[in-house]
């Protein structure tokens, strides 16, 4: 054991011997670490043969005797330790044959069962489009619309509400339980004109027609991407030959804006569809982004209501007047403690109470309602048919905006500050983000001035001004 340790790195390639024809050889690793390969010598069979017995300093080398030992009692008993190493190789080389080609036949076997599956999900594949082809190829359109609306239509702010309400009146009463492949250019161009045939003096229904067959074509669009028609029925109707859209221009005199202020709270209004109306012509906001607005968008302290999603996809800042604090202050006292300015009072199936906000129709329809004088109440509407009339012509809220915008301007606010107020979109990217913080003095003076304005007009509905005169504003 001392030779063994005091082995160095000049004694590499020198052999050694350790009695009982065990020799071994030193081997210096470019580390300098020295080791010793011990191998017995033996006779077995008439042939000199030699078989490693282990390398120090890795096994001991008592250990190593050891082992030399047992080897010699193997070759007394007629065992040739080499032949047997050679017999163990050829084993595990055996062995690890066999495991590969034991794992090529599982490989083989799972590859076949691959391909079976392929085939059968191939074939269940056919066999449900071979079924649904022959379901659909009668759908009607009314199923037609049902499966859309599943799909896509539940995919718009509305989840498609408004569609089905203009499919009902306008196209399943003509086609409904036509087989969608069935139709035909002859009857969306029936519908069309069905539907331009109810246009009076004082509502064009162009739009409207427009509108119904844009839906129509977005669904046999939907229909001919699946296979369930051929032909889409509404590629050859070309929306410019309905007609010319007629622009509304609607704005409400200061006349008609104190008989507004007057006529409000006797309408049979809700007093939270007043206050949308007034919160609406203090803003010169949407009527439905008004209407969808978050209690949590609402600065008192900083006079500010924010519309973080609108029309355009631009967040919009409003700066809030008096006359604005003073409705969002009053509707607050009966809606603060809800999510929503305007909370829908009725919980829909899948939602709690106050989970939603009102249709943002619903404002539209309500004063829609009132101005229509000679003719039969709906049923469920209102029977104050004529009590929100005014001189001018039919207005919507809509008209609000378009009259906030106009009294701005003629208070003094430049055009493009009215169109910043508005959250219009201007054209060109670079003067939409040089001009945001250079407006915003000049949009808080305009709706200031607004709000001031209506303040007036509204002072002069109560009686409590008498001597101003209106502005006069050409129709």
């Amino acid at each position: 054991m001392l030779e063994l340790k005091a082995l160095n790195a000049a004694d590499h390639g020198r052999r050694l011997t350790d009695g009982g024809s065990l020799k071994g050889k030193v081997y210096v690793a470019r580390d300098g670490a020295v080791s010793v390969q011990f191998r017995f010598a033996y006779k077995f069979g008439g042939k000199s043969r030699e078989v490693l017995v282990g390398t120090w300093p890795k096994a001991d080398i008592t250990a190593i005797r050891k082992d030399r030992d047992a080897l010699r009692v193997k070759i007394q008993n007629g065992i040739d330790p080499v032949a047997q190493n050679q017999l163990a190789r050829e084993q595990v080389q055996s062995d690890r044959e066999a495991d590969q080609l034991r794992l090529m036949a599982e490989r083989e076997a799972e590859l076949l069962k691959i391909e079976a599956d392929r085939q059968e999900a191939v074939h269940q594949q056919q066999l449900r489009l071979q079924a649904l082809a022959e379901k659909t190829a009668r759908m009607t359109v009314r199923s037609l619309f049902d499966q859309w609306q599943r799909l896509e239509l539940v995919q718009r702010a509305d989840k498609g509400s408004e569609a089905l309400r203009s499919f009902e009146r306008d196209v399943f009463p003509l086609i409904g339980n036509v087989a969608a492949a069935d139709v035909s250019k002859a009857h969306i161009q029936e519908i069309v004109d069905t539907i331009k045939s109810r246009a009076t003096p004082t509502q064009n229904m162009v739009r409207t027609a427009k509108k119904t067959l844009a839906d129509m074509r977005q669904m046999f669009g939907f229909a001919l991407d699946r296979d369930y028609v051929d032909a889409d029925p509404t590629a050859r109707v070309k929306k410019a030959r309905i007609g010319a859209d007629v622009e509304r221009d609607r704005v409400l005199s200061e006349a008609e804006l104190i008989l507004l202020f007057q006529k409000l709270p006797k309408a049979g209004l809700a007093a939270t569809s007043q206050l949308a109306l007034l919160i609406q012509l203090a803003t010169a906001a949407r009527i439905g982004e008004v209407l969808a607005a978050r209690w949590e968008h609402v600065d008192f302290e900083r006079r500010n209501l924010t519309l973080p999603e609108t029309k355009n996809g631009k967040r919009h800042e409003i700066w809030l007047s008096d006359f604005a604090l003073h409705q969002l202050k009053s509707l607050h006292e009966n809606t603060g403690l809800t999510p929503w300015l305007f909370p829908a009072t009725q919980a829909k199936k899948d939602q709690p109470d106050f989970a939603d906000h009102v249709c943002v129709k619903t404002v539209t329809k309500q004063v829609g309602d009132r101005q229509r004088p000679g003719d039969v109440p709906m049923s469920g509407r209102s029977k104050d048919v004529d009590a929100l009339v005014l001189p001018g012509s039919k207005w919507t809220p809509h008209d609000l905006r378009r009259t906030a915008a106009t009294t701005m301007a003629e208070l003094g606010a430049l055009p493009d500050v009215v169109e910043k107020c508005l959250n219009h979109t201007e054209v060109g990217k670079v003067k939409r983000i040089y001009q945001r913080a250079q407006y915003e003095g000049p949009m808080r003076e305009a709706w200031k001035l607004l709000g001031s304005r209506l303040a007036l007009l509204q002072d002069m509905a109560d009686g409590r001004a008498t001597n101003v005169i209106p502005m006069q504003r050409a129709r």
